[in-house]
């Protein structure tokens, strides 16, 4: 006997927003059938025929999203207590409402975010200013939420990096709007209270996505 020669006496599949499952049923005289043939069903191998691996290798879905958002910063954000939310639950929830197989998309795959920070000043002005992204649903140890950390200097007026968060969120997730967040610390200047210090344009390109994703580093 060979795998062509099983016959499944059931196959089925269920999803919902919080799980996706399928499951096959042999009956008894099959399984008999097979026990100690060509076709090798032990517990050790059963899992790695083609036959098996194929029924549960579900059809991936991917949509790629590019996204670009400008905040305008007043001069009272500037010792790290605020913060921008790099994703938002609402956008992402209407951008899977457009698309034609939108009850499988079950995660958001953060890629790749460039930020670019434009001075409301003149140049020459020397102000350090230090930039964090952090995934914020880590409480503890706090100090592992810091996804990167990169200094510069606004003196000539601008300053921009790139980074790879490469890690995939759950849209379910209630916390979804605290996995990427920004943070800023600046010093060296000191504007009037009402005056926007400087601008953060924020570049994203994440995957909404039937599978949970992981990618090799550096690739999305």
């Amino acid at each position: 006997m060979t795998e062509k020669d099983v016959q499944m006496k059931n196959k089925e599949e269920y999803t919902n927003e919080e799980s996706t499952e399928q499951k096959v049923i042999f009956d008894t005289n099959i399984f008999e059938q097979i026990k100690g043939k060509k076709l090798d069903l032990s517990v050790e191998k059963i899992f790695k025929i083609p036959l098996i691996r194929n029924i549960f290798k579900r059809q991936k879905e991917e949509y790629y999203v590019v996204s670009q958002k400008e905040h305008i910063i007043d001069c009272k954000y500037t010792k790290g207590k605020a913060r921008i939310p790099i994703i938002n639950k609402r956008i992402i929830n209407k951008e899977i409402q457009e698309i034609k197989a939108k009850e499988q998309i079950k995660y958001v795959h953060l890629g790749g975010t460039e930020i670019l920070i434009k001075a409301c000043f003149r140049e020459g002005i020397d102000t350090p200013i230090e930039i964090y992204l952090a995934d914020d649903r880590i409480v503890e140890p706090i100090e592992r939420s810091i996804i990167s950390a990169v200094k510069g200097n606004l003196i000539y007026q601008k300053f921009k990096f790139i980074i790879s968060a490469n890690y995939s969120v759950a849209i379910n997730d209630r916390n979804i709007d605290k996995s990427l967040v920004l943070y800023w610390k600046m010093s060296g200047i000191e504007l009037a209270p009402g005056s926007k210090i400087f601008t953060a344009r924020c570049k994203n390109l994440y995957v909404l996505t039937t599978k949970h994703k992981i990618t090799a580093k550096n690739k999305i």
